[in-house]
């Protein structure tokens, strides 16, 4: 690799660490760029030139994390029973977003069409991509726990629109701080458990269904 593109690899690594930082010292959709800039010691001008604008980085740092999680989801998916690799997987894919509740809000907001829609196209395209490695991943789960049910692609969709809505709803629940506002808080493990429980139960049923209607 040319100097030149390891300089930009590590400035543009720097800025994002940067951003990280920041975000979790303050509200992340309040910090501008230049606070980015002097956070990162570089001047505002060369952000810019590694993200044409917020949301561009925003996107980024959306893109970064969910690969490393969907690698980590991957490899823990690789070393356990086809039986138990389902449930394990959502469980840890929910700790993943209760270790970091700021980015699961920028999760929510780069999810959001509006957001999208204003993306330059090389993100949007990331996006989509990104997109198919999990619904491929998702199928890959469901062939391990739930193969005998014969499942066509289509199935596959119909079950993936359920686990997308309780997950989207756990989401929602850690990015807005968990139960502390409720007369009697629940514990989000608990909670966590149970929604696991509930989707694993969902898919089971939901697959049987789906056979018995042919």
């Amino acid at each position: 690799m040319r100097y030149q593109d390891q300089l930009f690899q590590q400035r543009q690594a720097a800025i994002l660490a940067a951003a990280r930082q920041l975000f979790r010292e303050q509200p992340w959709d309040r910090v501008t760029i230049a606070e980015v800039a002097i956070q990162a010691g570089i001047g505002k001008g060369t952000v810019y030139k590694h993200f044409p604008s917020k949301e561009a980085l925003y996107a980024q740092l959306v893109l970064d994390c969910s690969h490393e999680q969907l690698a980590e989801l991957r490899a823990l998916h690789a070393a356990l029973p086809a039986e138990q690799a389902m449930r394990q997987v959502i469980r840890r894919a929910f700790e993943q977003m209760l270790a970091d509740p700021v980015q699961a809000q920028l999760c929510q907001h780069c999810d959001r069409p509006a957001f999208q829609e204003r993306l330059e196209a090389p993100y949007r395209e990331q996006f989509q991509a990104l997109e198919g490695e999990y619904r491929r991943f998702f199928g890959e789960l469901l062939e391990g726990t739930l193969g005998q049910h014969g499942l066509t692609a289509a199935d596959s969709q119909y079950l993936l629109w359920g686990v997308e809505a309780s997950v989207n709803g756990v989401m929602a629940r850690i990015a807005s701080g968990g139960f502390v506002h409720w007369a009697e808080p629940i514990a989000l493990s608990d909670y966590l458990d149970r929604v696991t429980d509930f989707i694993i139960a969902g898919l089971r049923g939901q697959a049987d269904s789906l056979r018995t209607s042919e």
